[in-house]
């Protein structure tokens, strides 16, 4: 089910998604809240819509495996971040700079890739302001990602495979080109204040970040 109609269904819903890991990752195997506390949204469980991106994601492990799921929640359990939230929240759990607080068990929103690495320290130096930093964001056209917070009690294991021969050399050709373009997207930046765009003292000065 696409996700603009997500919040407009009163049923549960069914969503494949993909992990990359280096192995296989079964449901019991899945640990919480997780290593990590700088990701795009926080501590958790990743997981993208996408294949293809999954199949990037992990092309520099020499063992790569593209765990699959499927899960079944209720619309009022996801919670989609996009534009100004979605800012916010990169900003808050990448830079440390304020905390985010999020109540949904379902974090979903776009994928920030290796690119937005570059674009995001031009945000936060006042070079550009957060239109520009989505415009970049919508230019990756990555889709999303979702982040289970808690539990995995949603998640249900479909299967695992290999990537390797002809897959993991499309895999790394779809990433390369991908980096390339976005290299070029990014020239050029400038700080040119457009209708309604706001810059990162703006977001600082908000402080810390609640799920509306």
């Amino acid at each position: 089910m696409a996700l603009e109609h997500i919040a407009e269904s009163s049923e549960r819903v069914s969503i494949t998604l993909y992990h990359a890991s280096d192995h296989i990752v079964d449901i019991s195997d899945i640990k919480f809240p997780g290593p990590r506390n700088n990701c795009d949204f926080g501590n958790g469980f990743y997981l993208t819509e996408r294949k293809q991106i999954a199949e990037e994601w992990v092309i520099r492990n020499p063992s790569p495996v593209i765990n699959v799921y499927s899960l079944d929640a209720r619309p009022r359990d996801i919670f989609y971040l996009d534009g100004v939230n979605w800012v916010k929240t990169i900003v808050g759990f990448r830079e440390r700079v304020y905390s985010v607080h999020f109540k949904s068990p379902i974090i979903c929103g776009p994928i920030a890739n290796d690119r937005m690495n570059d674009a995001l320290p031009i945000f936060m130096q006042g070079i550009i302001g957060d239109l520009r930093l989505l415009k970049c964001l919508d230019f990756c056209k990555l889709g999303n990602q979702y982040l289970i917070r808690n539990s995995a009690k949603n998640l249900s294991f479909v299967k695992s495979y290999s990537l390797k021969g002809l897959e993991l050399q499309r895999a790394w050709e779809r990433h390369q080109n991908r980096r390339k373009n976005m290299t070029a997207e990014l020239i050029g930046i400038q700080r040119v204040s457009l209708s309604g765009e706001r810059f990162i003292e703006e977001y600082l000065e908000g402080g810390d970040y609640f799920e509306p």
